[in-house]
């Protein structure tokens, strides 16, 4: 992105002269309640367009009538998991289905993912009965199954305990290496 801002009632809220994301970075934005991390990754994510200046996608600026196919190359998890009231699998599965993905190709993609987090044992469990932890990395997983160019991350880790929050975060660290995902993670 480019010389992007973001005015709420001409207050400027966001002013952003570069920011390129590599293929496969992590990128960290860290700063207090209020200062445009979310709004930052709603731009990124092409969820609202700024006052001024250019969002690019892979080197081209996404027009109005394209937004939707770039943005199904994105997936996004929130500080709250927002998880469906459905068993485990059937929440990670839930994005493929809504893209037509057929239930024998799902299958083994969500599979994968549970193993990824390590709560494949969880599958048919109700999500409703889930910890804080577990809820996230079910997020984590219904975000990664869709095989995301960009992973935008919105403060979900900032409701766990420490050592939930310490091991995800490790785990996550790790599986985005490995699969060389660009993120985006705001946090404060």
């Amino acid at each position: 992105m480019t010389d992007v801002t973001v005015r709420y009632a001409g207050a400027l809220v966001l002013d952003i002269p570069a920011l390129e994301l590599e293929d496969g970075q992590i990128l960290a934005v860290i700063g207090p309640n209020g200062s445009g991390k979310s709004t930052l990754l709603r731009v990124i994510g092409l969820l609202e367009a700024p006052a001024a200046g250019a969002v690019r996608v892979r080197g081209a600026v996404v027009p109005a009538g394209r937004r939707l196919e770039a943005r199904r190359r994105m997936a996004t998890v929130f500080q709250e998991a927002l998880l469906a009231d459905t068993t485990v699998l059937e929440n990670v599965a839930l994005g493929l289905r809504f893209r037509g993905v057929p239930a024998a190709a799902r299958r083994p993609r969500v599979a994968r993912w549970l193993d990824h987090f390590g709560i494949r044992e969880l599958g048919d469990r109700p999500a409703r009965t889930l910890s804080g932890g577990e809820a996230q990395r079910v997020a984590l997983a219904r975000a990664l199954v869709l095989e995301p160019e960009v992973l935008l991350l919105d403060e979900p880790f900032s409701a766990l305990d420490p050592p939930s929050r310490d091991t995800l975060l490790a785990d996550l660290g790790r599986i985005l290496r490995r699969e060389r995902v660009s993120t985006v993670l705001v946090t404060h």
